[in-house]
């Protein structure tokens, strides 16, 4: 009640006349939203349910009524025509008895073979004997032993009276009814579908050849536009039924469509009813629940804003009088309970305050001598938070002086290690050169040896030269790899020559060690870079022979679905379970270095490993200690690849393979010069050796014939790149002269400036059976 009298809503009132009216309207059209769909619902299936008997009964009557239609025509032409007692006079009482039992049919033909007529009788026309007339039709209605029963396309006679054809197989030929398919009509003019549903047929290619209504026949329609005649065949090609369609009809009315297929004839026989009138008990139930929710809306309104009110006004004199008490009034007294009241929990809520406020000032009166006690007991204990705050500060900052210190030495050892790796990567150059050479002339000098002592001495020198490249190149692959600089070209690698080049490659090696090396190489084409998938297996196959003293290593791949499974056997010592990791780690040896006949850094597995992750493989290791181990790289499947430019089996490269060719060899280091050189002219081939482009040029101009091969260093000092030669050279004799670049840079990305001019690539050092198998394939592939 308001200062003058009247009443007002509290907000409270309000709040709870909202709540209460919007949560009675909110279950009102939820249960009005819920029935209408059930309404809805039954309805849709009432009608799918009635239209599906509807249309199945109405297929059934109607293949039936063909089907009697066929048995009486194939009756008639099981008799044996041509026989005595069977000839034309009997066949046309015959025709004349069909068409009398079956109205439906109003001409038979007699057919011979070949399609021709040789007896028709009609129903409205004369009969004809030995006409020989052909129908337009006569060839898709030429029946068999093999086909006995044959229906003809349906087509409009007179242009408005649907029609088919029905062959049936007589011994002779065919005795070809005319069906009239207008009696159709009354089999649908029976459904009825709603007082404004309708029924109707179509055949095998769209045309409506029955309606409820009539006259919708005449002219023959094509309705294959239509969503449900798409939707039917569909379903029907399906083995399913379409049935509660909610589509158009022609006339682009609303309509709920079901369909049902007649047989095998292709026919289909569709009920349709306009939506309007099959969902007029939803519509009515729509119409019910929003009168109700009116109706509820405002009873819900008037009486919960009356129980709003009952219900929030003891509320809100008690918030009158807890006010007064905030702005500190305790001297203020609540509403007393009214003695005619039932007892209540706002009543007890009021009494509950009444005891509060008096509590209150009896607090009240102790509060300062407490807050005086209080307020010296946080002043002493903010003295003591003060000391250790300064206490803390000194340890951080002595703190932040160590990280500092720890911040400056993880910086040194960083900066350490990058300067180790890039010095590593710039030294790889100058480290494979001397290397180069000296491979190149212990080879060049093993082929000058006569003396079988001498050669097992130059064997014995190469396989230290081959043991000594390998720990350098482990050395130098290790630093590109921490480098970065090593990034994969990815492409189609024909992995069984692969494997027979790295055979080929490290045979000596076991031969030395008294091992077998068997290589089951297979045709397999992976996806990869070619130049680190040599790397993993060479890695693979030097430490398998390494830590083997007896028996041999294998070498084979097996298919993994859509991968290929590289497996390295061995039949050395095995590795324990708890090193099997640890192998892979880079300078990691099982013994000490020094304490086994075996030779290395440990760095082979360590490159293995990043070569596989930077090309995406996964590498497993199984072993069986004092059996042998097994290494398994699985590699990704080239899809449909050809064998790339140079597969093919790895062999000895006899000098005789070169004897003849004239070689260009330009290269600014003289040593390696030298040694090409006298590699070539013992294979029995012209050489001229240059150390740049121009010196080339120059001493090109005394041979009157065009170099069969150029073999470059990549790396020619100020006077450019090996490349830079190629193509001078090409341009000056105007020909696409083979050419080989063997280099000691290790950049991923020559590989593919190689490629580009035709050119093959070897990373130095090379030994000289490989260089001139390299030579020899570069000749052949010209």
């Amino acid at each position: 009640m308001s200062a003058d009298g009247k009443d007002r809503l509290s907000p409270l009132t309000r709040r709870y006349a909202t709540r209460l009216c919007g949560l009675t309207l909110l279950l009102l059209l939820v249960s009005g939203i819920v029935e209408m769909g059930f309404s809805y619902r039954e309805s849709m299936e009432h009608i799918e349910r009635l239209q599906t008997v509807q249309a199945d009964a109405a297929a059934h009557e109607v293949s039936a009524y063909l089907t009697d239609i066929e048995g009486r025509l194939r009756d008639v032409a099981k008799l044996p025509w041509g026989e005595p007692d069977f000839g034309p006079a009997e066949r046309l009482q015959e025709f004349y008895r069909l068409m009398q039992a079956v109205p439906a049919i109003i001409e038979v033909r007699a057919m011979d073979d070949v399609g021709r007529e040789q007896l028709m009788v009609s129903r409205n026309a004369a009969v004809r004997r030995g006409a020989g007339r052909t129908l337009i039709d006569a060839e898709a209605l030429k029946a068999s032993p093999e086909q006995p029963l044959l229906r003809g396309r349906t087509y409009f006679r007179d242009g408005h009276m649907p029609t088919t054809r029905i062959a049936a197989y007589d011994g002779q030929g065919a005795t070809l009814a005319t069906v009239d398919l207008r009696l159709l009509g009354e089999i649908v003019t029976r459904l009825r579908p709603g007082d404004e549903g309708h029924a109707y047929i179509v055949d095998d290619a769209d045309t409506l050849i029955a309606h409820s209504r009539g006259t919708e026949v005449l002219g023959g329609v094509n309705l294959s536009h239509l969503e449900s005649i798409a939707r039917a065949r569909r379903a029907a090609d399906e083995h399913i039924r379409l049935a509660g369609l909610s589509t158009r009809n022609p006339r682009g009315q609303a309509v709920i469509v079901t369909a049902s297929p007649v047989g095998e004839t292709g026919w289909l026989v569709f009920v349709e009813q306009p939506r309007s009138e099959a969902l007029s008990p939803a519509l009515a139930t729509l119409v019910r629940t929003l009168a109700l929710m009116g109706i509820g809306g405002i009873a819900a309104l008037v009486l919960g804003i009356a129980f709003a009110r009952r219900m929030a006004a003891p509320i809100v004199s008690l918030r009158d009088a807890t006010a007064r008490i905030v702005a500190g009034q305790l001297d203020s007294a609540l509403p007393a309970r009214q003695k005619t009241h039932k007892r209540d929990e706002v009543e007890d809520l009021a009494s509950d305050f009444s005891q509060m406020t008096q509590r209150l000032r009896e607090l009240y009166a102790s509060l300062e001598a407490k807050v005086a006690e209080r307020t010296a007991q946080l002043s002493e204990a903010r003295d003591v938070l003060a000391a250790r705050a300064d206490e803390i500060a000194s340890l951080n900052q002595q703190l932040m002086n160590q990280l500092d210190e720890l911040s400056l030495r993880k910086d040194e050892a960083e900066r350490a290690n990058a300067a180790k790796t890039r010095f590593l990567a710039a030294a790889s150059h100058d480290l494979r050169q001397p290397m180069h050479s000296i491979s190149l002339l212990i080879g060049v000098l093993r082929t000058r040896l006569l003396d079988p002592a001498h050669i097992d001495l130059a064997d014995k020198v190469q396989s230290a030269v081959t043991t000594m490249e390998n720990l350098f190149g482990n050395l130098l692959d290790i630093s590109k790899l921490d480098a970065g600089t090593v990034h994969p070209h990815i492409e189609d690698v024909d992995l069984g020559w692969l494997l027979e080049r790295a055979a080929h490659t490290w045979l000596p090696q076991a031969q030395e060690k008294g091992l077998s090396l068997r290589v089951r190489p297979g045709r397999w084409i992976v996806r990869g870079d070619a130049t680190l998938l040599e790397r993993i297996v060479g890695n693979l196959l030097a430490n398998a022979i390494r830590y083997t003293r007896s028996g041999g290593v294998l070498v084979g791949c097996r298919r993994r679905g859509e991968h290929c499974e590289l497996q390295v056997w061995d039949t050395g010592r095995g590795i324990a379970e708890q090193h099997r990791e640890a192998i892979f780690e880079e300078f990691f040896r099982i013994e000490a270095p020094g304490t086994g006949q075996e030779k290395g850094l440990g760095l082979g597995l360590s490159i293995v490993r990043r070569c596989a992750h930077i090309l995406g493989y996964t590498i497993a290791v199984q072993s069986r200690e004092g059996r042998g181990s097994v290494f398994q790289v699985r590699l990704p499947l080239a899809a449909g690849a050809a064998v790339p430019h140079g597969a093919g089996s790895v062999s000895e490269a006899p000098l005789q393979a070169l004897d003849g060719n004239f070689i260009v060899v330009v290269d600014d280091e003289a040593t390696n010069r030298e040694a090409v050189r006298d590699a070539l002219l013992a294979a029995g081939c012209h050489v001229v050796v240059a150390a740049n482009g121009d010196d080339a040029l120059v001493q090109l101009e005394a041979h009157l014939r065009t170099p069969d091969l150029i073999l470059t260093d990549f790396q020619l000092g100020a006077s450019g790149s090996g490349l830079d030669v190629i193509r001078r050279l090409r341009a000056h004799y105007d020909e696409v002269i083979p050419a080989l670049v063997v280099t000691a840079n290790t950049d991923a990305r020559l590989l593919a400036l190689a490629a580009a001019l035709g050119a093959g690539l070897l990373h130095k050092p090379v030994g000289l059976q490989r260089l001139l198998l390299a030579l020899k394939e570069s000749l052949d592939a010209a």
